[in-house]
């Protein structure tokens, strides 16, 4: 039997079966914390494609999941699980990794917090650690900047800070909130219209969907673990600059028929669809009113195993 049916065969039903004991409460996982472990796809792929032997294949994933193992089990925190030896039986169990072992339950409510808008700042800068959870950004406000949060990831943090006339903002989870056994985390964003913006995000496993059609966008700047992500842009700017640095995600753009748009695509084992690009080589794409076009967006897509997709509407 070749390896890579085997293998996958395993991988497929060992996930069914750990989605299985996790609904009956067999064995608890925390799934954003496992979408941290993206890079094993591509040690798993690279298994697949060596030029050797099926039985050094067998060897080698065996090494692979047997150091993980080991490693992530001697994580201090951070990990989704411990590895507990009961004596004298020999036997062994899968334990929750909890902070909060003393049975007490956090609560969190639901958070908002606003930026008073400043007529005097002409740029808003904004850095956001998504974490883990569904993350929106869409319509305006007459505020510089909106946030609200429900779930129960913990609450958040904003600190504003001045700079040569911009203002920066700066967007992250408090200070010994967990993001283990997530069960909600919904982020709603809205920026005023006004500015022109520079997005630094770090996506992480999130889902977010970013309507930023309504926004004047200079920069855009995704970091993106294994997430999806949905992202509108508009024409409001005359340039803006897009980069998505993923690892195992789905990104899916929208750019406007109204703006030239070029995409560069620096990626390894990527899916991607371009419609209405034309291809100039060396991994570039335009579309055909590019070069004539005032409004112009530029694309970087830079990933490792992901799926793309950029649609003209």
């Amino acid at each position: 039997m070749k390896y890579k049916h085997l293998f996958w065969g395993l991988i497929l039903i060992t996930i069914g079966m750990l989605f299985i004991l996790n609904n009956f409460g067999i064995v608890h996982f925390s799934w954003f914390s496992f979408w941290r472990l993206w890079p094993l796809i591509l040690l798993f792929w690279g298994i697949t494609i060596l030029p050797v032997k099926d039985m050094v294949k067998y060897i080698l994933l065996g090494v692979v999941l047997v150091s993980m193992f080991l490693i992530i089990n001697r994580l201090p925190e951070g990990r989704p699980w411990y590895w507990h030896f009961r004596h004298p039986v020999h036997s062994f169990r899968w334990e929750w990794d909890d902070e909060d072992n003393d049975s007490t339950t956090k609560t969190f409510s639901d958070q908002n917090l606003s930026v008073p808008f400043d007529s005097l700042a002409k740029k808003g800068i904004l850095n956001l650690d998504a974490a883990a959870g569904n993350f929106k950004i869409k319509g305006s406000t007459s505020e510089f900047l909106s946030f609200s949060k429900s779930g129960d990831i913990g609450n958040y943090e904003l600190t504003t800070k001045d700079i040569n006339g911009d203002k920066k903002i700066t967007l992250k989870l408090q200070e010994g909130n967990s993001r283990h056994n997530i069960r909600k985390n919904e982020v709603n964003i809205r920026l005023n219209p006004k500015p022109a913006w520079n997005l630094d995000m770090n996506i992480g496993a999130a889902a977010a969907d970013l309507d930023l059609s309504d926004y004047r966008i200079d920069t855009a700047d995704f970091e993106a673990g294994a997430s999806s992500m949905d992202v509108k842009l508009g024409d409001k700017n005359p340039k803006t600059v897009v980069v998505f640095n993923a690892g195992a995600s789905s990104i899916h753009v929208n750019v406007p028929k109204t703006a030239g748009c070029q995409v560069t695509s620096e990626s390894f084992l990527v899916s991607k669809t371009l419609e209405g690009f034309e291809n100039k080589g060396n991994h570039v794409y335009q579309t055909p009113n590019f070069k004539e076009n005032k409004t112009k967006i530029y694309i970087t897509i830079k990933t490792a195993v992901s799926s793309i997709e950029v649609v003209r509407y």
